[in-house]
């Protein structure tokens, strides 16, 4: 049994407020990456419980460089560093895939650092006309190796949204939103626990989950926060751009789409 776990920082326990305290050189930055790490490391102990034989982590925030690799259980390989592909290391060899770390998308209600890929860039994502946030482009793009997402690991709107788009998943929630840069929060004891038990059980019933698989042809479709990306776009072959911001492009795997308008 192979574990895939995509990684990224917003929905950590215990994180919280702007991106200036807890992105690289920010008053956070350090307890963020600890307090994520511990999120992972308590995600591969109950995988390995539930007979795992091997994880494969990916830090997926920024730079990756998010993930403290001396303080990450050994049993787990870690990919870091800048990636070609949003889901790096990821094949058809892998039974499920963990989100550890999820926010909601761009816009969402009672979410918390609330954003999709970018949070100065891009306004609005569409999968085959529905709005998708970052979960729903990991659980799509997954899809394309028939690699099914099983757990959602973050603030209580990501796990909102992952339920209403997968309906089968495992989740946890860590924390609350009071507003977009504030939190009520689980002590990181508690909320490892629940993650240890969450992994343990999406292991066990990885074979019940089924991949996202959006019906084809795919469109995806992107609003940019200005014109300037969505006029560069353009003049790609296979990218139709709709309005002064918003650009649109259709294939027959999401790696495609992706790759020509958020690659």
């Amino acid at each position: 049994m192979k574990i895939f776990i995509m990684t990224d920082l917003e929905g950590a326990s215990g994180v919280a407020g702007n991106w200036a305290d807890i992105d690289f050189g920010g008053k956070d930055y350090d307890a963020a990456k600890r307090l994520l790490t511990g999120d992972v490391n308590a995600s591969i102990e109950g995988a390995f419980e539930a007979g795992a034989s091997e994880v494969v982590v990916l830090d997926g925030h920024g730079a990756a460089l998010t993930i403290l690799i001396e303080d990450l259980d050994p049993r787990a390989q870690l990919i870091r560093g800048r990636r070609v592909l949003e889901l790096e290391g990821l094949d058809g060899s892998f039974d499920v895939m963990f989100a550890v770390g999820a926010h909601s998308m761009a816009g969402a209600p009672n979410g918390l650092l609330t954003h999709t890929l970018s949070h100065t860039a891009i306004d609005n994502v569409w999968l085959n006309g529905v709005l998708v946030g970052e979960i729903g482009l990991w659980a799509a793009l997954a899809g394309d190796y028939d690699v099914p997402l099983g757990l959602v690991v973050g603030d209580s709107a990501a796990v909102c949204e992952a339920e209403n788009l997968l309906k089968n998943v495992c989740t946890v929630t860590v924390k609350w939103a009071t507003s977009r840069f504030a939190a009520k929060c689980l002590h990181p004891k508690v909320s490892r626990r629940l993650i240890r038990e969450a992994a343990a059980t999406a292991v066990k019933r990885a074979g019940e989950f089924k991949p996202f698989k959006p019906e084809k042809p795919i469109e995806l479709k992107v609003e940019f926060h200005d014109g300037e990306r969505a006029e560069r776009l353009s003049h790609i072959n296979g990218v139709i751009r709709l309005d002064g911001r918003t650009v649109s492009a259709r294939g027959m795997t999401m790696h495609e789409v992706y790759s020509l308008l958020l690659g």
